[in-house]
């Protein structure tokens, strides 16, 4: 990696940030090498600390910009994504999500000097597997053959004729038919990874990651959960669970999958296998650390773990309350319904093709958050930057 010129689109974020500091830290991959391709306008305190780079404002719905962006670059690594649960985001996320990764693709496609892209999907394209708390891999957990269905789309070509569809709407009719917003958008986006591959041949790896947790979390992601319990607004957590991941090991997971990765396959890159945790044991590690790190600040984990259709009544009372005062709703039906599920995710084709190893555990990512969410003053930050938009 070191003789490669290395875009990195959405590099100032939780996992580009990550995947910046192991390139120059860890691989010796010289700073002036990296091209980081960022909202304009946008924080970038999270890479302050590393001189020499190359930095590129722009915006992925601007085919120019990533066009430009592509010019001379070797190895491609798209991150960019919107993951907000925001009712009233679905249209832009879908642009972001979907038509900002065609960008990309067709950006590369004919670049005469791209090699191999790694596009970041996430294990929400996946199904999670049945029974409830079971772990499944990556050939297990078809989103199309799952029953009830997390997505809105019944196949790969359903899917794509969505997203033609989509394209070329002359009006927003179509966002209504977007269920979870995040969850349908990813799974478009990764097909259409899939068709470019096919279609054009294009060397491209995807990997899936679970959810993850670490430092550099400056524009505030999973952080949320964090800063909720830090000021005891969590009083419940809902039946349900996540593949908790270090961002650390994800980041070393993507250098795996481009240089080991299959053109066309997908990795999934998660934590432990202990570390598939249900929300309460999630939020009582995080209470833990937090008091550990603050031990004169009473830090208290959720006591509460509440059925899908209380809870679920609560974020729809919240919601319509937030938006009739244009309140930001944090709490809404679609983080609700997004979060009824047992994420959980075994590794084993990563492991085996890629040589992918969950090296970290949950409790030290959350160390490592806590202390950087301190050092940075996160803490009074009450709501995450994409949120905003």
């Amino acid at each position: 990696m070191q003789d490669k010129k290395i875009l990195i689109l959405g590099g100032t974020g939780h996992l580009g940030s990550t995947l910046m500091h192991h390139l120059v830290h860890d691989r010796q991959v010289p700073a002036a090498s990296i091209r980081i391709f960022y909202l304009k306008d946008s924080p970038t305190e999270s890479l302050l600390d590393i001189d020499g780079l190359d930095y590129f404002p722009g915006n992925v719905l601007h085919a120019d910009d990533v066009r430009k962006a592509c010019e001379g670059m070797q190895i491609v690594f798209h991150l960019i994504g919107s993951t907000t649960f925001h009712p009233g985001q679905k249209k832009l996320q879908w642009r972001i999500n979907v038509e900002g990764t065609r960008n990309v693709l067709d950006a590369i496609k004919d670049n005469p000097t791209f090699e191999k892209l790694c596009y970041v999907s996430t294990v929400n394209v996946l199904a999670p597997k049945l029974p409830r708390g079971s772990a499944g891999e990556i050939n297990e957990c078809d989103p199309y053959a799952a029953s009830p269905r997390v997505h809105s789309f019944s196949s790969a070509e359903d899917t794509l004729a969505f997203v033609e569809k989509a394209r070329q709407a002359p009006n927003d009719d179509w966002v209504k038919e977007i269920n979870i917003g995040y969850y349908d958008s990813k799974l478009a986006a990764q097909e259409l990874v899939n068709d470019y591959v096919r279609r054009y041949d294009l060397n491209a790896v995807s990997i899936l990651p679970g959810t993850m947790f670490g430092a550099y979390d400056y524009l505030i992601g999973t952080g949320m959960y964090l800063i909720s319990i830090y000021h005891g607004q969590m009083p419940a957590v809902m039946q349900a669970g996540l593949p908790l991941t270090h961002v650390r090991d994800v980041a070393e997971g993507m250098i795996q999958a481009i240089e080991s990765g299959k053109k066309g396959e997908m990795y999934i890159l998660s934590g432990q296998k202990e570390d598939n945790r249900s929300q309460k044991e999630m939020a009582a590690i995080m209470a833990e650390e937090l008091q550990r790190y603050f031990p004169d600040k009473k830090i208290n984990a959720p006591s509460l773990v509440v059925p899908y259709p209380i809870i679920y009544t609560v974020s729809w009372l919240y919601e319509k309350y937030a938006m009739l005062f244009n309140k930001n709703p944090l709490i809404n039906t679609q983080a609700i319904s997004a979060g009824n599920h047992y994420w959980y995710f075994g590794h084993e084709k990563s492991d085996k093709e890629i040589g992918y190893v969950a090296k970290r555990t949950f409790r030290e990512a959350v160390r490592e958050m806590i202390a950087y969410y301190d050092e940075h003053k996160l803490f009074e930050v009450r709501e995450r930057y994409i949120d905003r938009k």
